[in-house]
């Protein structure tokens, strides 16, 4: 696969370890990539603030694609290559249903998670991340501003239930899609990953068919879909495996795999 020049990488359950951390041999892959002139981007549900700190460990000078693509912002820099926010009418309508219906909700803007309040679920949330939070009590008071990116949180019976719904009710007025099982994400209509990283390539002179892309949940199925070489961990659905070119078989170096097989033996052969 000597064809590929940007390799579009998602962090949680794909770049990362249960622990939450990059398997050594994950991390050695993905410099060897590097050192070969790829370019190497994290592409991901997270804030920006989240997935920096990856970046900046294994080395990576590509944009990272954050809050599902509705960022593009280099590493160590404050003002965003692009970025798309959710209008504030319908951020004001979304916010009012969700509380309506007492859903657990997170708001981002900018920079900024803010939280109705602190609990498991926030907490979870953060440890996970390793962001900090606001606490601003009621979110309808946040009325007017324009967030980057909603995020419901609740069992995954609920997150599916709550997908169904929005993509039913909400088609075309915002873009629903589920990162982790309990995460249900909530975007301006135009945002997905897959938008976001064929702007990236675009912005770098490459062509869709010579990026791979590798994730694992429903929110990274269309960035699959559109590269010229889509992969989804072992660890993936079903169905979302079924969309992908290449499913490698480990599930702890899957992406140390990956980089192995296709792009660092085809280039030492």
């Amino acid at each position: 696969m000597t064809n590929i020049k940007l390799i579009a990488i998602d962090l949680d359950g794909t770049l990362l370890t249960p622990e939450l951390t990059v398997h050594p041999r994950t991390a050695d892959a993905v410099r060897a990539v590097s050192d070969l002139g790829l370019m190497v981007a994290i592409a991901t549900g997270r804030m920006h603030t989240s997935a920096e700190p990856f970046a900046l460990q294994l080395g990576l000078e590509a944009p990272i694609v954050s809050y599902n693509g509705a960022m593009i912002r280099r590493a160590g820099e404050s003002r965003p290559l692009w970025q798309r926010c959710i209008p504030a009418d319908l951020a004001t309508e979304a916010v009012e249903l969700c509380v309506r219906e007492d859903m657990d909700l997170m708001y981002f803007i900018g920079d900024d998670l803010l939280v109705p309040r602190y609990d498991h679920w926030a907490h979870e949330y953060l440890a996970r991340t390793g962001n900090d939070s606001t606490v601003v009590g009621d979110l309808r008071r946040l009325a007017g501003r324009e967030p980057i990116k909603l995020l419901t949180v609740g069992t995954p019976e609920q997150t599916q239930e709550r997908y169904e719904f929005f993509t039913r009710e909400w088609a075309g007025l915002l873009h629903a899609t589920i990162s982790l099982p309990e995460y249900l994400e909530l975007l301006h209509p135009a945002v997905s990953k897959a938008g976001a990283l064929a702007r990236l390539a675009e912005m770098s002179g490459i062509g869709l068919e010579q990026v791979m892309a590798v994730g694992d949940s429903l929110n990274d199925l269309e960035m699959v879909e559109q590269a010229g070489l889509g992969v989804m961990m072992a660890t993936s659905a079903e169905e979302l495996r079924a969309a992908a070119d290449f499913v490698p078989e480990s599930k702890e170096a899957g992406v140390a795999e990956t980089l192995e097989r296709l792009i660092l033996a085809p280039a030492r052969a």
